[in-house]
Formats: structure tokens, sequence, C-alpha cells
């Protein structure tokens, strides 16, 4: 089942699974300084709802109107208010039967998301509040987006247009839902889409970005959708363009969060901008010596953002070492720069595990974690990330992790040195152990 979500303030989520990694913001509101909605239904009838075979809906021009080719449950005449609606939709979106065929279960869900859209049109005709006019819209949207992976028939085309609805529309909130559900379909469906359609989307968000008033929600839409650029196939462009028609808006805010926020994005730009050109690299290491980089000229690095909280940055320890000690007498070397807060976690860790290289630490508590110098300078908002530099110290890869900075270092300095006895296989991704307790 979907299980429809009838709060008003939810995170733009990130379908792709290399999209999981530590992100600075945990959610986005949808509507800054509004409330999350509470709809907690109260003397909710146990009986299942009555259906009729006729009464299913496609969505035209924002409304529904009668087909005859499915039904949904049918929407009680006594349901007069949003909060009976809201929980009219909490009612039906529990209704399972695990007897249910596959076929069947898929019809029920298709019943259950078309009388989900029907619902939210009915809401949408009463006079709401603010809040309550962006729940409904987005649970109406949430619905089509679910007859989409169902399969539903024009499913697609009905939701596309009812997103670009809401993004055109005079009410603010009304812009701010589409624009999240326009997001969350282009992190869906990027890898689908030629290079006109990946514009197209680009472009509704530069000018949605363009126009509206520089808020939180649009400051931390702006940081998702960049991430997300910066890291698929064919999107680093789109990122930089997105970046620099936004970044002016945000450094001339009048919030003072955001315009002190704005030096992320700021730091993001020196991050995309990267490749193919030398970084600069400074701070204090663990022992509280100041580090000399230029030291490391004449070697391949990786830089390695990381911290003892962050799974898949331990999952990646096994294989750095294995690729240390088979190319380090090559001329490969590994900088981490930590962001834990507690300093002595980072040494703990680095202790437990035994790993021979250096590592950066601010020595300022209030420099810590996402504050860290070398984090903010180059916006860095999500961890892991190992930027691999070649001799010269120049950027060959922005994420080099697993069989990608095996392959690379091939490339670079040749065979790796025969395996030491023990070593485990370079090319295996094994968690490491947690770092020990306090």
């Amino acid at each position: 089942m979907p299980h429809f979500t009838v709060l008003q303030s939810a995170p733009i989520r990130t379908q792709p699974s290399w999209f999981a990694t530590f992100a600075v913001s945990a959610l986005l509101s949808l509507i800054a300084g509004v409330q999350q909605i509470e709809t907690t239904a109260t003397e909710t009838n146990t009986t299942q709802p009555a259906t009729t075979q006729s009464a299913t809906t496609q969505l035209t021009g924002g409304e529904y109107v009668p087909s005859k080719t499915a039904d949904i449950f049918e929407i009680p005449a006594e349901l007069k208010t949003y909060q009976q609606l809201m929980e009219y939709v909490q009612e039906i979106d529990r209704l399972e039967n695990d007897k249910l065929s596959l076929k069947e279960k898929h019809a029920h869900h298709q019943k259950v998301a078309r009388t989900v859209v029907a619902i939210a049109e009915k809401s949408l005709t009463l006079k709401l509040q603010p809040e309550q006019l962006g729940s409904s819209i987005s649970l109406k949207l949430q619905a089509l987006g679910y007859l989409q992976k169902l399969g539903e028939p024009k499913a697609d085309i009905l939701l596309a247009k009812a997103i670009q609805q809401s993004i055109s529309d005079k009410n603010s909130i009304v812009r701010m839902v589409g624009m999240k559900h326009l997001v969350e379909s282009g992190f869906n469906h990027w890898a689908d889409w030629d290079p006109v359609e990946q514009k197209k989307w680009v472009t509704k968000i530069i000018k949605y970005v363009q126009q509206e008033e520089t808020g939180p929600f649009q400051f931390d839409l702006t940081i998702k959708v960049v991430e997300f650029l910066g890291d698929v196939v064919g999107g680093e462009l789109f990122a930089k363009e997105l970046l620099a028609k936004a970044l002016p808006r945000f450094q001339q805010s009048d919030n003072p969060n955001i315009l002190s926020a704005a030096s992320k994005l700021e730091g993001t730009l020196r991050r995309l901008n990267l490749p193919g050109n030398k970084i600069r690299v400074q701070g204090k290491q663990l022992d509280g010596t100041s580090l000399d980089w230029s030291t490391y000229r004449g070697k391949v690095v990786l830089i390695d953002y990381w911290a003892t909280w962050c799974a898949p940055c331990r999952a990646e320890v096994p294989n750095l070492l294995n690729l240390y000690d088979a190319y380090h007498d090559k001329g490969f070397d590994v900088l981490g720069i930590s962001l834990d807060v507690k300093q002595e976690q980072a040494e703990q860790y680095i202790r437990q595990e035994k790993i021979p290289w250096a590592t950066l630490f601010a020595e300022d508590k209030s420099q810590r974690g996402w504050q860290h110098p070398m984090a903010v300078y180059y916006g860095i908002s999500g961890i892991p990330r190992a930027i691999l530099v070649d001799r010269d110290g120049t950027v060959i890869h922005m994420n080099a992790r697993g069989r990608i900075l095996a392959e690379e270092l091939r490339k670079i300095l040749g065979e790796p040195i025969a395996n030491l006895p023990g070593q485990r296989d370079s090319l295996v991704r094994q968690v490491s152990n947690p770092p020990l307790s306090d």
C-alpha cells in the first residue's frame, strides 16, 4: 500500500539508492514557519466503505469526470469538512486483505489511489487554511504518482499536468507543493530522460527559484537539486547553471540565516568546478600540527571526507586499507578529513582500524562537524565524499570509492603490488567495526 501522507510538511525524497548520503538537512519544510498538520482519526468507522463499480475517475484540467472502466470507493456525502475527508483517507488507506491474489491487490491499490485523488479534489472545493490547502494538493499528487507506478493509463500525463498546474498557481503554498513533487519526479526519472527533457526539468526549477522569495524552502530545494545533479551523469553543467542563477539571490537575502548559509552554496560551486583544476587543502591534523599540502605533490592522493558515525564511510575503510597497502609504495596516499565533533572518537576509531594516513581535524570546536573549514569551503553536505587528485594536485575524480578507486589507481599507477599475506580482497566492500563506545 502507498500509505498516503496527510501531513503538509514532508522531505523531498530521493529515490536512487546512491543518493543515500548523510545530508546536512534531515528534512525539507514545504512551508517555512507552518507547523505540521496532525490528522488524528477519531471515532473511525471500522466497517469497509461502500463501493460503486462505475465511479472511477480520470483527471482532466484538474477535475474528475466519471469513467466506466474501473471503480473507486464511494465517498460518503456526509463527509463535508477537511478533517472528515482526511480521516476517510486514513480509513481506506488501512484497508488490505492478505488473502487477495497479487492481481487483486494491484486492483485494490489502484482503487485506493483513485479514491484518494477524488477525496483530495473534493477537499479543494472547501474553504481551507493555507496548510490544509498544501496538504490536499500534496495528497492528490502523491496518489497520481502512485497510479503512475501501478501502470494506470495516462497517469503519467495526468500527473505531469497536475504538477505543472501546481507550480503555475497563484498561491505560493500550492507552488511549493508542486515544486516538491516536480523535483522528486526528476530524481526518479532522470536516467530515463533524454537531454532535452532533463533541460526542461532544470529550467523549471531555475525559473521557480528566480521568481520566488528566497525562503528556507527555496534554499534547501536548491541544495538538494544541486547535490543530485552534481552526482548524476549529464548533470554537472546543469548544477552549475542552477547555482549561477540562484546564488546571487540568496546572497542578497534579507534572511540572516539564509545569508549566512549562502556560503555553503558558494562552496558547492567551488566543488563543482574542481574536476580538472587544482584543489586547495589546508588545516590542522589530529596531532595538532599544520598540514603541509606541498609534501603530497608527486603522489596520487585520495582526499576522504568521513566521520565515525557515517556507516558508508566505515564500510569503505577495508577497501581503502587494502588499496593503500597495494599502492602506497607506488605513490598513492590518503588524506582524511574527519567531520566528527569529538576528537577522541576520531582518534579511537583510527587506532582501532589501524589507519596509517594523516587526518585533518579542527581544533576550534565551533568549526567541527559540518562546519569544518574544508567542508564549508567546498560545500560538503553529504559524506562519504572521496576526491582523487593526481601527482600534480589536479582533481581527476569527485567520488572515487570501491571499484572506481581501484580502476583509477590501476590506470595511473599500474598493477598493484602483490597481495600481502592475509590481506583482504581490495575489491570486496566490507563493513568495518563500528567505533568503540565512549
